[in-house]
Order: structure tokens, then C-alpha cells, then sequence
């Protein structure tokens, strides 16, 4: 039997839009991230039929869940393993600020990235551990759709794809961007789907078109913070 899992980030945010690192604070969805979901949802209605969502409980990815949700109708689950890293005392701020405020850490996040704690929050062994965590306590259906953040994200395709910390850290995962992980026969097929900014600056597309492999290099458009 072949599962799918299509993995989604919340829509863009008023802070991606600033730069600031959002962590477990929350910022609502610009008018383009609310575009961003309804074209997601859009496509969706062409896929493999989900079976239900498991969404983070953050307002930002609950808001993001409902307007993918408008065009497949399926059941949401709500959990806090789905929310994004806990950033501590960055959360809020930008790198910028970061790299001002706290230098040390700043360069300590550089160096390791994969272990590094930023401001005393998460890192990505901790992200991996609760996701894992989640699919023990949670039966998997044949096709499940999960909203959750670009730091998770990063996480679960680790944990599912059994990356390395050099192979996670060039993961992106921009806000018009959508993964589709197939397993079938012990084998595990990854692609991602990516909408289209239209000419209005707000409104997104998706052609249907499947890009093969995970996506390492953010589009021109993009806007991705955490």
C-alpha cells in the first residue's frame, strides 16, 4: 500500500514579511499567506484525497489549516509537537537584532547549527524527538496532510527522510511551497509543488506541475523566516 504525506508551512506572516523570528509568539497571515493556502487547497482537490490534517496549534498554521481545508473538507487534529522551535529570547526579533544583541550566540548558531539552542529554546534533535514522539501516539492514515512551520518542517523531513544535519540545514520550505512524500515498497519518493505569485502581487497559482526532490534553493519571490 502506497502512503502519502503532503507537508505544508503556514501562509506568509506579517513578521516573514519583517524579518523576525517568530518562534512560539504568532503573527497573523498577510493577504498573500491567506492566497498562498487557498491555492495549496486548490490543488489538493487534483491529489490523492486526504484523509485528515494534523496542525499545529499556533494561530498562524490553525488560520493557514482552514483555507487549505475550505477545498478538501477533511478532519484537523491539533497538536503542540507541530509548533515552530521555541526560540527563547530571540523570538521576536530579527537576525539582525540577534547578531547585535547576542553575538556569542549568534556565532555559536553558525557554527552548529543542527544542536545550537537559539536564545536557550529548541534545536533540531528536540524538533525530530516530539515529531517522532507524535507518530507513536497517533495512528498515520493512508494520506495525511500536516501545517506546520519552516524549523518543524525542516525537522520531519528529517526524521522521515533520514537526512543529515548538512542535508537538513539547505532544506528550504518558502510559504508558497508544499512537499509530497511517497511510501511505498520501502522506498520513499519526495517532490514539492511551488504556486506562482501572479501579476496583482497577491493572488497565487499553482500549475500542477511536481518538482522532483527537495527544494535547496528559495525562488526569487519568496519570502521564509522562522
Amino acid at each position: 500500500m502506497t502512503r502519502t504525506i503532503y507537508l505544508f508551512r503556514h501562509g506568509e506572516t506579517e513578521w516573514n514579511v519583517a524579518g523576525k523570528m517568530q518562534g512560539r509568539l504568532d503573527s497573523p497571515l498577510t493577504e498573500r499567506g491567506r492566497q498562498q493556502a487557498l491555492a495549496h487547497g486548490r490543488l489538493l482537490t487534483n491529489l490523492m484525497p486526504v484523509n485528515c490534517l494534523w496542525v499545529s496549534t499556533a494561530n498562524r498554521a490553525r488560520a493557514t489549516a482552514e483555507l487549505v481545508n475550505a477545498a478538501v473538507n477533511a478532519p484537523q487534529h491539533f497538536s503542540d509537537a507541530l509548533l515552530e522551535r521555541d526560540c527563547g529570547t530571540w523570538s521576536g526579533k530579527t537576525p539582525a537584532q540577534v547578531q547585535q544583541e547576542f553575538p556569542d550566540e549568534w556565532s555559536q548558531l553558525q557554527s552548529d547549527a543542527h544542536n545550537h539552542r537559539p536564545g536557550g529554546g529548541e534545536n533540531l534533535p528536540d524538533l525530530m524527538a516530539r515529531f517522532r514522539q507524535l507518530l507513536i501516539d497517533w495512528p498515520q492514515p493512508e494520506c495525511l496532510g500536516i501545517v506546520t512551520h519552516g524549523v518543524v518542517s525542516r525537522a520531519i523531513l528529517g526524521c522521515l527522510l533520514d537526512l543529515t544535519p548538512q542535508q537538513i540545514r539547505r532544506v528550504k520550505h518558502p510559504n508558497a511551497l508544499f512537499y509530497e512524500l511517497t511510501f511505498e515498497g520501502g522506498q520513499i519518493g519526495v517532490r514539492h509543488y511551488l504556486a506562482d505569485m501572479l501579476s496583482d502581487g497577491l493572488s497565487f497559482s499553482h500549475s500542477g506541475q511536481a518538482i522532483n526532490g527537495i527544494c535547496e534553493q528559495l525562488p526569487p519571490q519568496a519570502v521564509s523566516g522562522e
